[in-house]
């Protein structure tokens, strides 16, 4: 017996689905551990399918991903309970969403976890380079104490939307390194929505970046990509750590919009936290793609970039003001 008449099963729920906006014709593939107190509930509600026997119920996002066909805009829903520990996830598959089920709209501390293992040797929990991927209401978490651990997410994928995520290291063991970056961006034409790179509590004792601009797949640049209400946080005790910054001028093509980005470094919660001096930077003789920014906000930070040095093709748009370089500052006494 077919579940997908309309009127029963997974007919009726996608029918729901796509009248609640949950505009995709894939199937809906549900991530639950078995230590989920809702899991015995969550098992008798998603049942095989029908006549072809295909599993909707997984306990591992591994799992999950290996059944969602790429192309089919298949649908992963991801408990909330606590961490999901995965194997690192090379996403080489297309058109795939992952949603995180924690009631959404989280900046920080999204419920639905993604995390690998002390021992994980990969550079990255998740490395996406497929098309039009979506990875919403999800925390991303480095805590492999190996050597090689040195990034949370990298992206190298087109079209991807990351809408209500957050990237950050749970183990300070490669904070000491400059080349740990919370994120690598090699996106091409991505949209990001209220997410949030790095964090103010783990001490950063090097010049590293948050957010690096980098290819993650060879020849593709950070391109066309738009940002828009994101924040990016380091606690550094190295005043040249950045928040973003490009590592060449092969990295960057055509606009690439931060709009209303928060930028803040964090200077208690560490005896050796301190200031930075600029947050932002982009390679000298950049000329085929620019970093713009609308209306930042930069907190314990010098200067948001330096004209004439690693500022090439940055444009800011923000207010007039007295103080120049868009940066908070302490009330003064009257």
């Amino acid at each position: 017996m077919s579940l997908y008449n309309i009127n029963s099963g997974y007919g009726q729920l996608q029918a729901i689905a796509i009248a609640n906006k949950i505009s995709t014709f894939g199937r809906f593939l549900i991530v639950i551990p078995n230590t989920d107190p809702n899991y015995e509930r969550v098992v008798n509600l998603f049942k095989v399918d029908g006549g072809d026997g295909k599993v909707r119920l997984f306990n591992t996002l591994n799992e999950a991903y290996n059944e969602a066909i790429s192309n089919s805009n298949d649908v992963i829903l991801m408990s909330s309970y606590s961490s999901h520990t995965i194997t690192p996830i090379l996403w080489t598959k297309n058109r795939i969403h992952v949603i995180g089920l924690d009631g959404g709209d989280r900046l920080i501390q999204q419920g639905a976890k993604i995390q690998n293992s002390i021992t994980s040797t990969e550079a990255y929990v998740i490395k996406d380079i497929g098309v039009r991927n979506s990875f919403i209401n999800l925390k991303t978490i480095q805590i492999s104490t190996e050597a090689t651990a040195l990034s949370v997410f990298q992206g190298g994928g087109e079209g991807t939307l990351f809408k209500n995520t957050s990237y950050v290291f749970g183990v300070d063991d490669n904070l000491g390194d400059v080349n740990a970056s919370e994120f690598i961006a090699g996106t091409d034409s991505c949209t990001f929505l209220d997410c949030t790179f790095g964090s103010d509590t783990l001490l950063t004792t090097v010049a590293r970046t948050v957010f690096k601009i980098d290819q993650v797949v060879p020849s593709q640049e950070f391109k066309s990509n738009i940002l828009r209400r994101c924040n990016f946080l380091i606690s550094s005790s190295d005043a040249d750590a950045k928040l973003i910054s490009g590592v060449a001028t092969s990295d960057i093509k055509f606009t690439n919009h931060f709009d209303s980005p928060t930028l803040m470094a964090t200077i208690v919660g560490s005896a050796s936290a301190i200031a930075l001096n600029s947050a932002v930077s982009t390679p000298d003789g950049l000329v085929e793609g620019g970093i713009y920014l609308s209306y930042p906000r930069a907190f314990n930070i010098t200067n948001l970039g330096v004209n004439g040095g690693n500022n090439d093709n940055l444009q800011v748009v923000a207010p007039l003001c007295s103080n120049t370089d868009i940066v908070g500052t302490a009330p003064i006494a009257t």
